[in-house]
């Protein structure tokens, strides 16, 4: 009686929101993009929403800044993207753009001049904040700046903002790249600290250096390619960590929701820690890596396609009811590298390039 009960009670709250439906849909525009992917509904809201607060007002900033070798760049913004790269020269140069829309074109002007860009130098050392206007009873407002910003290569650039992406190209100096909703783009910075986001998909590329890399998401996707450094710590909850072609003697890759990938040399010497709640884990190995496996998964299956020497196994045969492969510790070749792979609900695979 009580699983009738349920099973009436879900049927009438589908019947419920099923009738409600296209109430709803009936007060969109005619040419709201219905049936498409959630991506572009999103932008088509976005748009909708930017329409009903009003045409767009901007205004440009420009101004250069006479700095010394070393150099260094603290920026911090609410809204708006932020891109900088390396340029010859001892100066740092910003161009901005401030964005303000309003439902009243008078009030929108206004609020542009409120909408302020501040920039004290102390020494070699510029600091950038982005003053906004004052919310309270200007219902309809939407500002934002945009920063497109060069500095000497060996600069040391630390660049916080809460909505919009963040790049950083070519810089030398110690980059430390975060932002709470958007991507976060790091290529050719040898001293990257710190690559983090919320929301969005954290992206490194051609980065050699001496240092730990640290690139962390909650709700998006870590990829790294082209990577010569001592150590990685990749993690995300919602998304995939995917390592390709590093060289590295130590990862701890995490995921929570996603699968990861790991397409690379093992390290003599090295260690390894894959590590995937509900995901898959890919490693392929190139060269003739020599390691020692500790890999175990709850509900999925381990392939391996080297010749493991098995050490000890959750059972005597290693395998489950059906055959499958449920942990493997053992090694190959000097094992030397030290390899922990760990996923509760997906597959494990390990195999040659």
């Amino acid at each position: 009686m009580h699983r009738f009960k349920l099973l009436l009670l879900i049927a009438l709250t589908a019947v419920t929101l099923t009738a409600a439906i296209p109430a709803r849909a009936a007060s969109a525009p005619a040419d709201h993009p219905r049936g498409v992917d959630p991506h572009a509904r999103a932008a088509w809201l976005e748009h909708y929403q930017d329409s009903r607060r009003g045409p767009e007002q901007t205004e440009r900033f420009t101004q250069s800044y006479k700095v010394g070798a070393d150099s260094a760049l603290d920026l911090q913004n609410l809204s708006g993207n932020v891109r900088v790269t390396a340029a010859r020269g001892n100066e740092i140069r910003i161009e901005a753009t401030k964005r303000v829309r309003h439902r009243e074109a008078d009030e929108a002007k206004r609020l542009l001049g409120e909408l302020r860009i501040d920039v004290s130098q102390v020494g070699n050392r510029l600091e950038v904040r982005t003053i906004y206007p004052r919310m309270s009873g200007r219902g309809g407002l939407s500002a934002s700046v945009d920063y497109v910003i060069s500095v000497p290569a060996n600069t040391a650039v630390a660049l916080k903002t809460i909505s919009g992406d963040v790049t950083v190209a070519d810089v030398h100096g110690e980059v430390r790249a975060e932002t709470t909703s958007g991507n976060v783009d790091v290529s050719a910075t040898p001293n990257l600290a710190s690559a983090k986001t919320i929301s969005g998909n954290v992206t490194a590329r051609s980065i050699s250096a001496p240092a730990t890399l640290t690139l962390g998401t909650v709700s998006g996707s870590v990829i790294a390619s082209a990577l010569k450094v001592r150590a990685i710590d990749a993690g995300t909850v919602s998304g995939n960590v995917q390592l390709t072609d590093v060289q590295v003697e130590r990862v701890d890759a995490k995921s929570v929701s996603g699968d990861i990938e790991f397409d690379a040399r093992l390290a003599q010497g090295g260690r390894y820690a894959f590590n995937s709640h509900s995901g898959n884990v890919r490693i392929v190995l190139s060269g003739a890596p020599g390691f020692e496996l500790d890999a175990s998964t709850f509900s999925g299956s381990i392939r391996s396609d080297f010749p493991v020497t098995m050490r000890s196994t959750a059972d005597s045969s290693g395998r489950d009811r059906r055959g499958l492969n449920r942990a493997i510790r053992g090694t190959y070749g000097d094992a030397s590298a030290i390899l922990s792979v760990r996923s509760f609900s997906g597959n494990v695979v390990i195999t040659k390039k």
